[in-house]
């Protein structure tokens, strides 16, 4: 994979607040959220750790498309035009554990940084994913 400016590159860069991640079984894409910041900071961008994985910096990712959602209810996406973008079960993430492939030697607020590389596991079997950095945004 070709390097590119705040995009997932060859080399792991640190994530920021507002960084994209995308669910594997998501319609959708995110921006992580950091309620608070650890205080530690990349191009002025508050920087994250292996704990930030919580409802308030994790949202949902549209409609699920995991066979193992157990949800009976449905959603349904509107675009502007009124054409149905997207009907199915709702995304509910339900993390099982925190960030995974942190950068151990660099740490924020005494916890392993968060970079491109990481990922975090929902209990539905979804992989969520860093799309970019956030660090340009």
């Amino acid at each position: 994979m070709e390097a590119s400016e705040g995009g997932v590159s060859a080399e792991p860069r640190y994530v920021v607040r507002g960084a994209c991640i995308k669910c594997s079984f998501g319609s959708h894409k995110r921006h992580i959220n950091l309620p608070n910041s650890h205080g530690s900071y990349v191009n002025g961008k508050p920087m994250l750790n292996e704990d930030d994985f919580s409802p308030g910096n994790i949202s949902h990712f549209g409609v699920c498309s995991s066979p193992f959602n157990p949800s009976r209810g449905n959603v349904c996406f509107i675009g502007e035009d009124g054409t149905t973008l997207h009907t199915g079960k709702p995304c509910l993430p339900s993390i099982l554990w925190k960030w995974t492939y942190p950068k151990e030697t660099t740490k924020v607020d005494g916890k392993p940084a968060l970079t491109t590389k990481s990922e975090i596991y929902c209990e539905f079997k979804g992989i969520i994913k860093f799309l970019n950095d956030g660090q340009h945004d």
